[in-house]
């Protein structure tokens, strides 16, 4: 059986009737629903025959007036084909890499039911072409003749075999910035109940929603993903490919400056330097001082005439804005508190949150603005309420916050095509980026140790993301602290690190935050950022690609600014010519050679069907740091001396064994291979999928290398 990953073509949608059921398949998953109770009768991975459930069980569950109630309550009353829906209002850029249609190519079926004394019920299933994935959305609506109170609902309930660690859940009600590790807790994610054999998928605070006579109340919606890999590169390597394909938008991997200044003639000089190196979006940062809560018209007008001229020189604009303030303190008139016994902050259920989203959403309508760099929700702290919040108590704080900003007021920005640029985890619901790793005292570290840390930064956080779906950092200017060391200007003094910082923002495809009062500072600035830019662009789709991990970087713990080995990141695709490109680094004193084997699978280039087993030395734990936000960056604890410094590995994930390599043999099957995409060189791949080459590095050095499929492939 062909992948999925790297030829979809022959797994087409269909949903079956039968005389006491429904079976949806594509050749890659079946499912099968009772007829005339909702319950799953049979959920299987038909790449590798395993069934995910145990036994049937009824299949989804709402608590009305306090009162649960499980589908078995409920009968079918009608069962109705149709396409599958937009559900993110979708414009498509240039600068995204995904070839994909929206909504997914698939079918849909929706299942009417009813039970007396009950809301109506009508569960919607869709199933795509090409991919083991299901989606799953409950529309509730009161049929009654009073005012109901949906307290919560489960869009999904399955009793869960012990293969439970093939399932991957995520849903739009998901907004964590940590990521997944290898256990089934972590792959249904924060949004799910996981309570010994059964699945639940909810949130896991109540909704306190009601229901007037005609009303309807949508579900969270859940995205179901059976694996067909056993390993932990793999099975995310699947997911991102999911998320490519249900979310395009995060797909969208512009260039892209943080500017530090409102000033309109900044501005208009800094459009003028970013379209002189290439760069295609400019975001005022925060420390801008640019506001897009301000109603005062003279003062949009003024944004708006500088954002007209980046536009016209072909550069989107955007802003920040803080929808979150930690250890906020609220003014006369606003009692907007929102605590989890940590942290205080503006709660987004709020008198003032509505007028502070339209205030936003304002500027943006008035001043054309392309982009918006969002600061919050972060995970929706629950908030005890008061006179000014649209939510009772603590219960339903996050659900009440999660719908007004994330669905209700994240969908209205991306309705007007604007980027959104955000630190959580919100595809879902239309964000383009958030943090790749990131912690802000890192980038006040010397330049030499911020390079070791971002390629870590890098390296880590592509597992789990597409790296058009991250951001790093750089400081051209001084960021909260580090003085003249810290920071990457003036670059004519610098060059050797700004050139390495760029050359390793390429070679990840993950498009850093770039943060200064101005692009450049030099014309050895403007000449390394302008040659980056360009091969950022020309290689943007297989940037974009699937990122193969097999050199992860190791920190020299006796001095941080070096590392131990040579370590390499690469990207590849499996259409067109271009294939693959990869870049080791050795940020060591002496000179490496190594004998290099290059996993060449995802090219698509070999005989293979499915992929090998992965190297040893790239699972999540392998790799010495944090995923954002979960834990302080490697490298950055520094005693009063200078002297004393904590490293941080991450031990948490409990990663599955990877085998020995099968013994390789030679192949006829070759890849085009050049150095700085010059002088290209023939390689067999072997029965593995790797190539085997030697590689030479001189100290503190880098080399990158572009792959091409040969003529009769491309």
């Amino acid at each position: 059986m062909k992948y999925w990953v790297l030829d979809d073509s022959e797994f087409l949608s269909e949903i079956k009737e039968t005389e006491n059921s429904f079976v949806f398949s594509n050749g890659l998953v079946r499912r099968e629903i009772d007829k005339t109770k909702s319950k799953t009768l049979s959920f299987e991975n038909l790449q590798n025959n395993r069934q995910l459930i145990d036994s049937p069980y009824d299949d989804f569950e709402l608590s009305v007036n306090g009162k649960a109630q499980s589908s078995s309550a409920y009968t079918l009353i009608s069962a109705e084909e149709a396409p599958c829906v937009e559900r993110i209002a979708f414009h498509r850029t240039e600068t995204m890499t995904s070839d994909g249609v929206y909504p997914p190519p698939g079918k849909a079926l929706l299942l009417r039911y009813a039970a007396d004394g009950l809301p109506e019920v009508t569960v919607r299933y869709e199933i795509y072409d090409g991919m083991p994935v299901m989606m799953k959305l409950l529309t509730v609506k009161n049929t009654g003749k009073e005012t109901v109170t949906i307290d919560n609902i489960a869009v999904d309930v399955m009793r869960i075999t012990d293969d439970r660690d093939a399932l991957f859940v995520d849903s739009d009600y998901d907004s964590t910035t940590d990521f997944i590790g290898l256990d089934f807790q972590k792959y249904a994610k924060h949004y799910a109940r996981y309570r010994y054999d059964m699945l639940e998928v909810k949130p896991l605070q109540r909704m306190n929603v009601k229901l007037a006579v005609g009303e309807t109340v949508d579900s969270i919606t859940a995205f179901e993903l059976l694996f067909c890999t056993e390993y932990y590169e793999q099975r995310l390597i699947e997911v991102k490919e999911m998320y490519r394909r249900i979310a395009p938008w995060c797909t969208d991997n512009v260039s892209f400056f943080h500017l530090i200044s409102n000033s309109p003639g900044t501005i208009r000089k800094v459009v003028d330097q970013c379209k002189e190196i290439g760069i295609e979006m400019i975001i005022q940062s925060f420390g801008s001082g640019v506001n897009m809560e301000s109603g005062n018209e003279r003062y949009l007008q003024r944004i708006k005439k500088a954002y007209d001229y980046g536009h016209s020189k072909g550069i989107r604009m955007g802003a920040y804005t803080l929808a979150y303030v930690k250890n906020y303190r609220p003014v006369k008139g606003d009692e907007a508190l929102n605590h989890d016994g940590s942290h205080i902050c503006r709660c987004l259920a709020t008198d003032w949150a509505k007028q502070y989203m339209k205030n936003v959403l304002r500027f943006i309508d008035t001043t054309g603005a392309d982009a918006v760099e969002i600061d919050g929700p972060y995970g929706m702290l629950m908030c005890s309420g008061g006179k000014t919040h649209n939510h009772d108590d603590f219960t339903d704080s996050q659900y009440k916050q999660w719908k007004a900003s994330v669905v209700d007021w994240y969908r209205e920005i991306k309705k007007r095509g604007v980027y959104i640029n955000a630190p959580d985890w919100h595809f879902l619901n239309g964000t383009n980026r958030s943090g790749v790793g990131y912690e802000e005292i890192a980038f006040s570290e010397r330049r030499c140790e911020q390079l070791v840390t971002s390629r870590i930064y890098y390296y880590k956080g592509t597992f789990s993301k597409n790296p058009s779906q991250g951001w790093g950092f750089l400081p051209l200017n001084v960021y909260h602290g580090g003085g003249k060391d810290a920071q990457f200007f003036p670059t004519e003094r610098n060059a050797f690190e700004f050139d390495w910082a760029m050359a390793q923002i390429v070679a990840s495809g993950v498009w850093p935050t770039i943060r200064g009062r101005k692009a450049y500072d030099s014309e050895e600035g403007k000449r390394i950022f302008a040659k980056w830019t360009s091969v950022y662009k020309k290689y943007r789709r297989v940037l974009n690609g699937v990122t193969v991990h097999f050199m992860p970087p190791r920190i020299d713990t006796s001095n941080p600014s070096r590392t131990t080995c040579m370590d390499a990141i690469m990207n590849q695709v499996h259409t067109g010519d271009i294939r693959g490109f990869v870049m080791f680094f050795n940020q060591t004193d002496q000179e490496l050679t190594e004998e290099i084997t290059l996993p060449v699978y995802y090219t698509g280039l070999s005989d293979l069907n499915m992929p090998p087993a992965p190297f040893e030395n790239t699972k999540n734990s392998d790799v010495q740091y944090p995923l954002y936000g979960e834990e302080i960056a490697p490298l950055v604890i520094r005693a009063r001396d200078g002297s004393a410094r904590t490293y941080i590995t991450d031990d948490k994930v409990t990663d599955r064994p990877i085998p020995p390599l099968k013994e390789s043999e030679i192949t006829e099957k070759t890849v085009i291979i050049s150095e700085n995409d010059q002088a290209p060189v023939s390689y067999n791949i072997d029965s593995n999928a790797n190539v085997h080459m030697k590689l030479t590095l001189p100290a503190m050095s880098y080399k990158w290398f572009v792959l091409r499929a040969p003529e009769e492939e491309k």
